[in-house]
């Protein structure tokens, strides 16, 4: 397929070999375009819709609850980043570019219009950059929260401040940019005249950069990627059964004290020993919802690279490496939509916060509509 653009004309390239994004002449079958279809029209959406509203909801509670608590401040911003993924994977303009005039690839409106959508979409990718780091790095910032909290619980207060895990929140996000600013120089934009369709378009292309050396962008998206990927996932893993095992051994432990305590002490201390255990309860509650978080995170994100790294299409062929691609994506929207709910199940005060914030929403659309 030639789609001879006036400039690039002369030197007889292919789409292929200009076009950004991957295009194949060849036809897979009714099923395997049943399946994309599926993914990015039906399941990414419905997924990324759901988990929007269940983080809006979220921010909403966390924000009227004050963001005092480090582990309000984590949550709040794991449902940002969350947030942002999932708006930014829905690419609209992206889904214009692909989609619209398909198997014929571009952006076919007056330049202005075809300006504005090539804008929009990197307004897009930005989101999802930033939320995808952001999202991917946080947990492992949880989980030395949280370890410190379980190992060192004498030392939490003086250690982890808000002021520290704001600043280090922020830091996160910021690492996000990085990334972005890599994918600028990979694309260049192009509006000429398709001569085939005998109409003007804007074009998503290769820079020349990239196609003149992608091999390196390639191994620094590789580096990028094992980074906010693998390495994240083993250290919430490891994270996570450290505290674990941590916890049990403290439940075990302060059990037989308290049955020894409890026999030779005064009723006083034992209303100091209720008043420690009720405190001992309301954090060991805020490492179960946080370490809950953790463990979803670490099954959607070992599927995740596992599918990138090994499940590719350079291993298992471009039909079966695209539909485990297709799968890790749901998979991503479906860990970015997931914390919600874990906080609805896990917190007994966010679940009466989103009943009345539920209640007041009824409450507006009922004396809106009348």
């Amino acid at each position: 397929m030639f789609y001879q653009f006036t400039e690039v004309n002369q030197s007889s390239k292919s789409w292929k070999d200009v076009s950004f994004f991957a295009f194949s002449d060849e036809n897979y079958g009714s099923t395997y375009t049943m399946l994309r279809y599926l993914t990015y029209r039906v399941m990414v959406p419905i997924v990324s819709i759901l988990g929007v509203l269940g983080n809006a909801a979220s921010i909403l509670i966390l924000y009227k609850q004050g963001l005092k608590k480090s582990s309000n401040i984590l949550i709040f911003a794991l449902a940002v980043a969350d947030s942002m993924f999932l708006v930014g994977i829905n690419n609209a303009s992206l889904k214009v570019y692909l989609d619209i005039n398909f198997p014929v690839y571009g952006y076919y409106y007056a330049e202005d219009v075809a300006m504005l959508l090539y804008v929009t979409f990197h307004l897009f990718v930005l989101l999802e950059t930033v939320g995808k780091v952001a999202s991917m790095i946080l947990p492992p910032l949880i989980i030395v929260e949280r370890f410190i909290a379980v190992f060192f619980p004498l030392h939490f207060s003086s250690v982890i401040t808000s002021a520290r895990i704001k600043a280090a929140v922020a830091i996160i996000f910021l690492l996000g940019l990085p990334a972005y600013f890599f994918y600028i120089p990979m694309t260049k934009y192009f509006y000429t005249l398709d001569v085939v369709r005998n109409a003007t378009a804007g074009y998503i292309l290769k820079s020349d950069s990239f196609a003149q050396d992608a091999a390196t962008f390639g191994l620094i998206s590789e580096i990028y990627a094992t980074l906010c990927g693998p390495m994240s996932v083993c250290f919430v893993i490891l994270g996570c059964v450290l505290i674990a095992v941590r916890i049990q051994l403290q439940v075990k432990k302060r059990a037989s004290l308290s049955q020894a305590h409890l026999s030779t002490t005064t009723s006083k201390a034992n209303l100091d020993l209720v008043n420690r255990k009720m405190k001992e309860a309301k954090s060991k509650r805020t490492t179960k919802i946080l370490l809950s978080v953790c463990v979803v995170y670490s099954i959607t994100g070992s599927f995740n690279f596992v599918s990138d790294m090994v499940l590719n299409s350079q291993r298992l062929g471009i039909v079966l490496g695209n539909i485990f691609h297709w799968m890790s994506i749901i998979v991503l929207c479906i860990n970015s939509a997931a914390n919600f709910l874990i906080y609805v199940a896990l917190n007994r005060n966010f679940r009466e916060m989103y009943k009345k914030l539920f209640c007041t929403c009824l409450l507006l659309d009922t004396l809106f509509i009348d």
